[in-house]
């Protein structure tokens, strides 16, 4: 099949967050299955992402087109994307495939991509990665995209990715038929996590203790992701052998957080190594104790996957969707409240064999239903009744 991802940013930008890793790994594993697949993005990032050719890059084997945005900082800053060269490129090309899939909806690229391929009796799918309804910050900016456009993007999809019930209800609030919505969760590739890296390599190089324990946040350090709750939290650990782990880029709120830390005296407990990836990544989840996300809002946790890949428990507020099968099962589950987050943490940290359970558990799950080669599969099955 002639494949078409249409994202706003994507890899190498994974400082953007997990819609830019769940996008590149689709269309890897698209390209490894033997598919001819094309993206079409920005080039922004933190910093611009330049290239010899923006229009001619190969990534692993996908084809990229990177558009210009007229203006990064404005990308950065109010998440706005003016990639107008694109606009021209995608009406003159969007005949060519044979199937297009959109990820997330309220960007200028799903705009153009929903308009032509409706011209052109081209179908698509849409995959809102947990954007489905317009809350959290710029809710009328938000709703007043829907009115103009992001209603009928969601409604022309020929098929809408769910990760989660709970993103299905949500699909169905916003007017989507029930039978055009898939439960298409995300994976990781289990192959990079067969033979885990030795303990130890991640505190080493970052001055941690080999004796101490590791409490570990991964994605993007952003208010929604509720880090001014862990950081309140960890101060409630009595322990002096315990650090935190802030791993990621910043989108935002990390000077908050230097304050919510310096004010703590914190400052020699709470490391931030940036962003992590590949081995590098793989060898902080191993030497971790505890993988936390005690998001404010979480439709899903790509790299609570990645921790229980390393059979490691984790801990989740209420508020991520994945927390129903979470709850103890791979981990534990807690309030969006500090004390109770702190509990939970403690709990882990003083029970070994629990967290061995947790660990074994969690290994398995992602075996048996998380692998992106099975996701990739379903993933090419609903394409196909899209013809």
């Amino acid at each position: 099949m002639r494949i078409l991802h249409v994202v706003p940013s994507f890899a190498p930008c994974f400082a953007h967050g997990g819609v830019v890793n769940a996008s590149y790994q689709i269309a890897k594993k698209q390209v490894e299955d033997g598919h001819d697949v094309t993206v079409y993005t920005t080039d922004s990032c933190n910093e611009r992402l330049r290239f010899e050719d923006n229009y001619n890059v190969d990534v692993d084997g996908i084809k990229v087109f990177y558009f210009k945005n007229l203006s990064n900082n404005i990308k950065n800053k109010l998440t706005i994307d003016t990639p107008v060269s694109a606009i021209s490129h995608i009406r003159r090309t969007i005949a060519d495939f044979d199937i297009i899939q959109i990820h997330e909806h309220r960007h200028s690229l799903a705009i153009a991509a929903h308009r032509y391929a409706k011209k052109n009796h081209v179908p698509y799918v849409l995959q809102a990665h947990g954007s489905v309804l317009p809350f959290f910050q710029k809710e009328k900016m938000k709703e007043i995209f829907d009115r103009l456009w992001g209603f009928d993007i969601l409604h022309d999809a020929s098929r809408v990715f769910a990760l989660t019930e709970v993103e299905k209800e949500q699909y169905l609030k916003m007017g989507v038929a029930e039978d055009r919505i898939e439960i298409v969760p995300l994976g990781i590739n289990l192959d990079e996590y067969a033979n885990l890296p030795e303990s130890g390599n991640f505190k080493s190089r970052f001055g941690i203790d080999a004796e101490d324990r590791v409490i570990l946040f991964l994605g993007r350090i952003h208010e929604i992701k509720g880090l001014d709750l862990l950081v309140n939290a960890f101060d409630k650990i009595r322990n002096d052998n315990v650090k935190l782990a802030i791993v990621g880029g910043d989108s935002g709120f990390k000077d908050t957080l230097d304050d919510m830390i310096e004010e703590r005296d914190l400052q020699d407990k709470v490391i931030f190594p940036g962003v992590l990836t590949g081995r590098d990544k793989i060898e902080a989840l191993v030497d971790c104790d505890v993988f936390v996300m005690p998001s404010r809002y979480e439709s899903f946790t790509t790299s609570g996957l990645e921790a229980m890949a390393c059979g490691k428990p984790l801990v989740l507020t209420r508020n991520n969707h994945i927390h129903t099968w979470v709850k103890d099962n791979v981990g534990l589950v807690c309030d969006f409240d500090e004390d109770d987050l702190s509990n939970c943490i403690e709990t882990l940290l003083d029970n070994g064999e629990l967290c061995r359970e947790f660990g074994e558990t969690g290994r398995k799950l992602i075996e048996d239903k998380y692998d992106w080669d099975k996701v990739s599969k379903h993933i090419e099955s609903i394409y196909r009744s899209c013809f």
